[in-house]
């Protein structure tokens, strides 16, 4: 009998517990902030499915951000030494979620950089594009400029906006001038049109849809009665809000605001850092999985009602009591959060939730407490610990073809990114070490 096969009957009968993760080595890397995985369509064999992107940022304003890829990322599992460090970009103010383009927007490899913060002498963010469909990565290449004053941005989506059948970028974006005199205090939702001739080398056209938006979003269709709807949610942190938009438009096109409306959903939780689109407790229906970052963080689940423009988004409390090991400011926790399972191939079972602890300086999972759908109760179960250091944005995927998903995780303080797997070892079994 396999371990594949006992660990797979496990999860369906008590979802997998957090000790059945281990750690098997880390990466070195200064001040590691950001982990995300890009899937090479065109990869060999499955162990060079993933490539692992980085980044890497500084408070100091004479220390630059930078970006590393790490090609084939899952042929190394075995052997993190011979792990090979590409630098994308060395010159950043502060690197965010960073991210691979689809392929068929350009038709090669390119990876995304959304830049900048509201730190002073790092917040003249751009969003940047580098190409990595060589050995020799060439860019990065700026898509925003300061025509309109210093911006910083956090996360970028690709998504036909006009219906013109090619792949924009949404984004968000926002300000928080502290010595110039020329910009005012701003957030925006914007999405930057994709030219004809797809070049990528300057600037963009820019088109903004609504102000408030400001950090992170996710983009997902919501049923009716009246049909389907193209939806946009943004967890708002400096306003303190979760809230909807969608378009009216019947080819689903954001390029009319007089078809755009937006409606508030949440102004009670507090700062909302990110949120998360999927089905949280297995009831078949879509949920926002989101994160109230603070003095004592949240993570929060919104199960979307039959009627997301008129009725009452149900709200849940499934963790709380996050907070920063040391005071300072700009300290929050938690981080991000995602719906994770152990094996690549389960669909079936409940999934649990990956949650970086931010500034708390741990990495969690929330478990369910059981598979009823009304239940939503979790024990919250720390797998890494940093200690007073922060931990960063987690990433994971079955990154060497062998079903069971594999987690990278940012230690910044520590300079370092701890990987950890839930293939079993000699010192995993049934879940217990």
């Amino acid at each position: 009998m396999s371990w594949k096969y006992i660990v797979s009957c496990l999860s369906l009968v008590v979802i997998c517990s957090s000790e059945a993760v281990h750690k098997i080595g880390k990466i070195s890397l200064n001040t590691a902030a950001f982990a995300n995985l890009y899937e090479n369509p065109n990869a060999r064999s499955p162990n060079e499915k993933y490539d692992l992107l980085l980044t890497t940022f500084s408070g100091n304003p004479f220390v630059s951000g930078t970006v590393s890829l790490y090609r084939g990322i899952g042929q190394h599992m075995r052997n993190i030494g011979n792990i090979q460090k590409e630098v994308l970009a060395n010159k950043m103010s502060w690197p965010n979620e960073v991210s691979g383009v689809p392929e068929s927007v350009f038709g090669k490899r390119m990876v995304v950089i959304p830049d900048g913060f509201l730190v002073p002498f790092k917040d003249d963010g751009y969003i940047y594009i580098v190409d990595i469909s060589g050995n020799t990565p060439r860019g990065p290449y700026k898509l925003t400029d300061h025509t309109e004053g210093k911006w910083f941005y956090h996360r970028v989506l690709w998504k036909d906006m006009d219906g013109d059948g090619d792949l924009d970028i949404l984004t968000c974006r926002a300000r928080e001038p502290v010595f110039s005199i020329f910009s005012s205090k701003d957030t925006e939702m914007l999405w930057l049109e994709n030219p004809d001739n797809h070049q990528y080398t300057s600037p963009w056209k820019q088109h903004v849809i609504t102000h408030g938006p400001d950090v992170y979003f996710r983009n997902l269709k919501i049923n009716t009665t009246d049909g389907e709807f193209d939806v946009i949610v943004t967890s708002e942190f400096f306003k303190k809000k979760l809230t909807i938009h969608w378009t009216t438009d019947n080819m689903k096109r954001w390029n009319d605001l007089t078809k755009v409306h937006s409606r508030t959903i949440d102004t009670t939780a507090g700062a909302l850092f990110d949120v998360e689109i999927n089905d949280v407790n297995g009831d078949g229906r879509e949920d926002f999985l989101v994160v109230s970052n603070g003095m004592n963080g949240s993570v929060l689940v919104y199960e979307v009602p039959n009627d997301f423009r008129t009725d009452n988004f149900p709200r849940h409390t499934i963790a709380t009591n996050f907070v920063p090991r040391t005071k300072g400011q700009g300290k929050g926790a938690p981080g991000s959060a995602f719906c994770i399972r152990s094996l690549a191939s389960d669909k079936s079972t409940r999934p649990f939730i990956l949650v970086s602890g931010d500034d708390d300086g741990r990495a969690y999972f929330l478990e369910p407490n059981s598979n009823n759908v009304q239940d939503w109760t979790y024990t919250k179960n720390t797998f890494h610990d940093a200690g007073s250091g922060t931990v960063g944005q987690i990433a994971f995927a079955d990154v060497d073809g062998d079903d069971f998903i594999d987690i990278f995780v940012p230690d910044y303080n520590l300079n370092d990114v701890s990987i950890y797997t839930f293939a079993p070892s000699e010192q995993t079994v049934f879940g217990y070490k």
